[in-house]
């Protein structure tokens, strides 16, 4: 964290210089990689005093001129780099929405192409060497007859000039890679299909082929020299076979361990490049796997890996994505469930039409948060959707005018009665079929919904949302649900209240049959009053429990001791009352009954005996003698009217 805010300090004070100090700096250590190449020239040509004194004056000039020419047209390669970086220094800087395509594929090219650039430049500045001492060893040899070894003095400038460009060019791209990470990952575009489309980098197989036959080049062009400078000395006999031998020996260990050294090097230092991205790679699966799809694996390299990192960072995105889109459906889904049960829950809560309407309603807006909902019950005639219950405002005004829709008319709760579907307007100023309710002008998509059970449709539910198609698939379904429990609960209160009249009704029948029964049967019989013990006393604690049977009370227990009643006593005596209040009803029937089987006893008695006589007089002293005789009565007389007149008389 330190050291990112030490680098935004540093690129908003320096901008684009920045890159430019790195290239630099790069460079200057890169000069440690041409080491190996002079050593190897040192070591193979045999300069003259004229010449060595030459080359000491134009290799530093070359060298200062080159690190110079170099960072400048390392500049020319990244123009919309420097132009980020720039902008962070100085925010006036106008920059272009291709900027962040165009930064990224100059940060990402810029190993190769800073590789061959420097090649090339370096490569004229061995070209030059070999030049001049090429026509110094010339004028050298006009003059004084040089040897064989003085004539292959540029041949080795040559060998070791172009070890010292592989060294130097290899380290340089190596640090500039390195150097230049931090302004990768603050160039990285936020877009992956950008980070993947503006990805130039050399592929992998490139870094590695390009570095093997870099480091095979370094170590013939080493070695090769050694051999033949020691072959000229052993065939002109400069020196004795036992010196070139032990020189021979001694160089190529040298330059061998040097050769050798330089590869672990460069070796080592592309294994970490390469290891380094895989690791990290490795850490965010590791964490990815353990369920955190928030993390981001680092673009580091420029190569396969880094498009491989690129990817992974947008399959992980694209997870997360995935995740957060699946938690929101979930937690929306589960909302509408919880909707649609607590309109179960408070549907179960009453079965009062009013008071159930007036707690459902209010939940679309509480739970859905809707701008207006209502619902509407068909009329008696089925001509008229009255409105029954609503939200808001516009709700309690609408009640209190009495509002109303004509089901054939052109409105969408008409509609959805009529077709007995829901009716939908995502964009409630394109339906033709919408009524416009002054009173809800925000209104900008609704849905109508029939209230059916079974093939019976009692009214319809109307939902309205000030905001465009915010009636998905499964709200709709969620709405038919509820829709459903609405009416299914309108209909069971309805039948409630019907069962309620028939039971009213009943039990009112009931009791005028009580109460006529009793009232017959008091008169039948005037003592009934049982009484047990003595007569009570002022101080005699009472106690009066009516004897009930369907809400009519036919009489009373009533208890007098010298102790208070105890509750347990109350409640026994209540369940004694109830029990007897059940025997007596049953004893007065059982008495009506028998009563009435007398009676009809009695009669086919005396039919029988009308029945078998076979004259008008038979008949009528029959019919005298039977209801005086069963009935106890004193004299009895039976007219027959015919014409007026009297008929005969017994």
């Amino acid at each position: 964290m330190n050291k990112r805010f030490s680098l935004d300090q540093t690129l908003h004070q320096i901008g684009g210089w920045y890159l430019t100090i790195l290239i630099a700096a790069a460079q200057l250590i890169a000069l440690l990689g041409a080491i190996p190449g002079i050593l190897s020239v040192r070591a193979n040509a045999e300069f003259s005093e004229q010449l060595a004194r030459g080359l000491s004056i134009l290799v530093p000039i070359l060298i200062i001129i080159t690190i110079p020419v170099i960072v400048g047209l390392s500049r020319r390669l990244t123009p919309t780099v420097l132009k980020k970086l720039d902008f962070l220094a100085d925010d006036t800087i106008r920059l272009k929405p291709e900027d962040d395509l165009d930064a990224w594929r100059e940060i990402t090219s810029l190993n190769w192409r800073y590789g061959i650039l420097a090649a090339a430049v370096i490569f004229a500045d061995i070209v030059i060497v070999f030049l001049y001492t090429l026509s110094h060893t010339e004028e050298v040899a006009s003059t004084l007859q040089p040897t064989t070894l003085n004539a292959s003095d540029p041949v080795y400038v040559l060998t070791g000039g172009l070890v010292a460009l592989f060294g130097a060019v290899i380290l340089s791209v190596l640090l500039i890679e390195r150097f230049t990470l931090p302004l990768r990952q603050i160039l990285l575009p936020k877009d992956f299909e950008t980070q993947l489309q503006g990805h130039r980098g050399l592929l992998l197989n490139g870094k590695l082929l390009t570095l093997t036959l870099a480091l095979i080049a370094i170590a013939i062009l080493l070695l090769a020299p050694i051999g033949y400078q020691h072959a000229v000395r052993v065939l002109y006999g400069v020196s004795s076979s036992s010196e070139i031998f032990r020189g021979l020996r001694l160089q190529s260990a040298i330059f061998s361990v040097m050769a050798f050294l330089l590869g672990i090097g460069f070796a080592y230092y592309v294994s970490r490049a390469v290891s380094g991205p895989v690791y990290e790679l490795i850490d965010a699966f590791n964490k990815v796997e353990k369920g955190d799809l928030s993390q981001r694996a680092s673009v580091t390299a420029t190569d396969e890996l880094g498009i491989v990192t690129v990817q992974f960072n947008r399959m992980v995105s694209k997870l997360e994505t995935l995740q957060t889109t699946l938690e929101e459906q979930v937690a929306e889904r589960t909302r509408q469930l919880a909707a649609t049960n607590e309109v179960g829950r408070v549907a179960a809560t009453s079965l009062d039409p009013e008071k159930l309407l007036g707690k459902i309603i209010p939940l679309f807006h509480e739970q859905f948060g809707y701008y207006f909902a209502a619902i509407y019950l068909l009329d008696p005639g089925g001509r008229w959707a009255e409105l029954k219950e609503a939200t808001g405002e516009a709700g309690r005004v609408l009640k209190q005018n009495r509002h109303r829709l004509e089901v054939s008319g052109k409105n969408m709760v008409g509609a959805a009665i009529r077709e007995r579907v829901p009716r939908i307007a995502q964009v409630a100023s394109e339906d033709k079929q919408r009524f416009e309710n002054p009173l809800l002008p925000y209104t900008r998509s609704e849905v109508a919904l029939p209230l059916m059970v079974g093939d019976h449709v009692l009214g319809a539910l109307d939902v309205q949302s000030t905001r465009e198609a915010d009636f998905g698939p499964q709200v709709i379904e969620t709405m038919k649900n509820m829709a459903g429990q609405v009416a299914i609960t309108l209909e069971n209160a309805r039948l409630f209240q019907e069962a309620q009249q028939i039971i009213k009704e009943m039990r009112a029948v009931q009791q005028q049959y009580l109460l006529e029964g009793w009232s017959g049967f008091s008169k039948e019989n005037q003592n009934l009053e049982y009484r047990l013990g003595d007569e009570p006393d002022e101080e005699s604690k009472r106690l009066e429990v009516p004897i009930s049977l369907r809400d009519q009370t036919l009489g009373q227990i009533v208890l007098e001791g010298k102790e208070e009643w105890t509750p347990d006593q109350q409640s026994l005596v209540d369940a004694i009352a109830t029990q007897a209040a059940i025997a007596l009803e049953n004893a007065r029937l059982v008495s009506e009954s028998r009563q009435i089987a007398l009676r009809e006893r009695m009669a086919a008695e005396i039919n029988s005996k009308v029945w078998s006589s076979a004259t008008i007089d038979g008949v009528l002293q029959t019919v005298i003698k039977e209801l005086g005789r069963r009935l106890d009565a004193s004299s009895a007389t039976v007219e027959l009217h015919l014409d007026n007149t009297i008929g005969d008389e017994a």
